[in-house]
């Protein structure tokens, strides 16, 4: 005696047809179109944040250069 329910037949699935180039191209040309536009907004987010920073950078590498520099002077004089 069996409980279990019968196996039901699977249902024929059709296969989906395969997009043609220029489908292809067309869904590649929206995804870079996508892809180049949230980096952009990427940049306009970051860009006030990483500025300040950037700038403090700038400040300790030329304090850097100028010790080096003097360092440098030191030693041939």
């Amino acid at each position: 005696m069996s409980n279990l329910p019968t196996k039901r037949d699977p249902a024929p699935t059709e296969p989906e047809p395969a997009p043609t180039w220029r489908e292809l191209v067309e869904r590649m040309r929206d995804l870079l179109k996508d892809f180049v536009h949230e980096g952009k907004e990427l940049e306009r987010d970051l860009e006030p944040r990483l500025l300040t920073a950037l700038k403090r950078m700038k400040l300790q590498i030329e304090k850097l250069i100028a010790k080096l520099e003097e360092r440098a002077g030191k030693k041939r004089g």
